[in-house]
């Protein structure tokens, strides 16, 4: 595979969330970016490294499920190459998400790991957004797959 990536995010489960940002922060001097609540993620922190380069480098959520490794590529492309890869390999591929400033592709490795493979779209942050996509369409040229993330995408 020629696909270059690079490590995203992190995302760790936590009891509470909030104080593990505030300690992060002392710490590391991580920057707090977003907080909230919701569904798949329960109560959650998200901190930065470079706050004008990416909205999170290190996540707390309160559900433990969805505890994940992020990596990054730099091309639509390439996330289309990781899921024909992903896919001829067997992996469990659990389903993809438009998040305005990414398309994400979530799987398991062999031994059940969460991992999501990330392209960043370009889009300016509004808000979290995680519009399901048809794993269909990462099978189809570019410019379908980019006339569907470029319809608005709902919270």
């Amino acid at each position: 595979m020629a696909t270059k990536v690079r490590l995203g995010h992190v995302a760790l489960p936590a009891q509470n969330p909030g104080a593990l940002a505030t300690f992060y922060h002392g710490l590391l001097g991580l920057e707090q970016t977003l907080e909230g609540t919701l569904p798949n993620l329960g109560d959650f922190v998200f901190l930065s490294d470079n706050t004008g380069a990416r909205q999170q480098t290190l996540t707390f959520m309160t559900r433990s499920e969805a505890r994940h490794v992020a990596w990054e590529v730099e091309s639509l492309a390439a996330l289309q190459e990781v899921y024909a890869t992903a896919k001829a390999q067997g992996a469990p591929i659990l389903f993809a998400l438009n998040h305005g400033v990414t398309l994400s592709l979530y799987m398991r490795d062999p031994e059940g790991n969460s991992l999501e493979v990330y392209w960043p779209t370009g889009r300016a942050a509004e808000g979290l957004q995680a519009a399901p996509v048809d794993l269909a369409l990462l099978e189809q040229p570019e410019p379908v797959l980019l006339a569907h993330l470029n319809t608005p995408v709902r919270s």
